[in-house]
């Protein structure tokens, strides 16, 4: 029966995808510019120079020597050892979907096990600092609230990894076997992989973007709502939305985090491409999204 409704969803928003095509052309052309912009200027500058980095340690052996280095720390903190130590570390310095795609690479490599991996999924939810610095804010006008927002996500993250962590070490039960590659081996590959998850990117920022302009264009709301709907469709439209909304900066930098914090359905649907290869469990996410950004908001409006 569920399934059955799932489908019933599924075929409703396809129809009402198609109507808008041939009513609204210009819409989805529309749709396509503004992403490929948002894409090309804030997005692939500053994801793509890490995640191709971060490959490349986890290719050359890096990352196990980095995690061996910080395993005394993570491990005490979150109860994980292994290729945890790194992943936490460039999910902070990457921003989302890199700890989902370093997750299931490490998971491949036999670096964590599965446990660890479904654990991890709930706590290395960061957003890029270069994108909360520079786009959030331009958008807020005030350099301090995106620094902000910024130590918020971070620490709302390590709150929600401390309290969910398991009651006792996550030990892997397979030796990691895991070869190195030759710098000229592992470059291609790093590229490659950092392309493949841009590309996805740029393709559900897109059909987001252009489902929420139809959406929102077929209804008649006011910029507050029309910014809530996009922000949960799409995270980067709806913080480009949040100048149109007459309120205080207070309420913008608030609107802000909980989109970054949640993540909207185009970072979701980014999170379960990466996870499905190595059939990680889509629940732990979405459970550490609701948490993350209910601990975000408290702290937010305590300081």
């Amino acid at each position: 029966m569920k399934r059955k409704y799932q489908e019933l969803l599924a075929v409703l928003i396809i129809l009402f995808l198609y109507l808008g095509i041939f009513i609204n052309p210009s819409l989805i052309i529309e749709s396509g510019i503004t992403s490929i912009n948002i894409f090309k200027t804030k997005l692939f500058p500053s994801i793509f120079p890490f995640f191709v980095l971060a490959s490349l340690s986890l290719e050359l052996g890096i990352a196990s020597k980095i995690s061996n280095k910080l395993n005394p720390i993570f491990k005490r903190l979150f109860h994980v050892e292994g290729n945890s130590s790194f992943i936490i570390l460039v999910s902070i310095i990457s921003g989302f979907p890199s700890g989902s795609k370093y997750i299931t690479e490490s998971l491949k490599d036999k670096t964590i096990n599965k446990d660890t991996a479904n654990y991890l999924l709930t706590f290395t939810h960061f957003a890029n600092p270069l994108f909360i610095l520079g786009t959030c804010g331009l958008v807020l006008n005030s350099i301090s609230l995106a620094y902000k927002i910024l130590i918020i996500q971070i620490i709302s993250n390590i709150i929600l990894g401390i309290i969910l962590r398991p009651k006792e070490i996550i030990t892997s039960k397979s030796k990691n076997n895991y070869q190195s590659k030759s710098f000229l081996e592992a470059l291609p590959k790093a590229i490659n992989s950092a392309i493949k998850v841009l590309l996805f990117m740029l393709g559900s920022i897109t059909f987001f973007m252009f489902f929420s302009k139809l959406l929102t264009s077929s209804l008649s709301l006011s910029p507050f709502f029309k910014t809530i709907i996009t922000g949960i469709l799409d995270m980067t439209s709806g913080i480009s939305l949040v100048n149109s909304i007459n309120t205080t900066t207070y309420i913008k930098g608030l609107l802000v985090l909980t989109f970054i914090t949640f993540g909207s359905f185009s970072v979701h649907l980014q999170v379960l491409n990466n996870i499905k290869e190595e059939d990680l469990d889509y629940k732990y996410f979405f459970l550490g999204r609701i948490i993350e950004t209910a601990v975000a908001l408290l702290i937010y409006i305590i300081f």
